[in-house]
């Protein structure tokens, strides 16, 4: 054997071994180092833009006129493949409730309550409610889960 051939193979089993080691005890070396933090810019951006808000006054809306959902509580779990999404809007505002694959349109009463049937989808379910009255437009949303198993 020429003396190349011994060196490469001398340099081949000696980079093999670092890779084992590396493979082998990194997890434990590792955990040891200071973790690297980077600093939150998107905080850092919310804070400069709520202190430039902070002189404008923002509107109060009157009660009855926001749309709320107040059933059924965000990441709820549904036993039944339907669910009944209710809640208060503006009065007489039509309310169009929109699921993954069904959508249900109901008109608010002359107190605001609203309540609607949709169907589920095993799985998450992103429930999409929006309210319509004269040119006023207002969306809330909500994650509910259905799933067939018993708890």
């Amino acid at each position: 054997m020429n003396k190349d051939a011994i060196l490469a193979t001398v340099i081949g089993f000696g980079v093999g071994l670092i890779i084992a080691a590396l493979v082998f005890l990194g997890p434990t070396l590792f955990k040891n180092f200071p973790q690297i933090r980077f600093p939150d810019i998107g905080a850092m951006i919310a804070k400069f833009q709520s202190s430039n808000n902070a002189n404008k006054p923002t509107p109060t809306p009157k009660i009855g006129e926001t749309l709320t959902i107040q059933s059924p509580l965000p990441d709820a779990i549904e036993p039944q493949n339907e669910a009944l999404i209710s809640g208060t809007a503006p009065p007489n505002a039509l309310i169009v409730i929109e699921g993954e694959a069904t959508e249900n349109v109901v008109v608010a009463n002359a107190s605001g309550s609203f309540a609607g049937k949709i169907s589920l989808g095993e799985g998450k379910n992103e429930i999409q409610v929006t309210s319509h009255l004269k040119d006023a437009t207002q969306t809330q949303s909500v994650t509910v889960y259905y799933t067939p198993e018993d708890f």
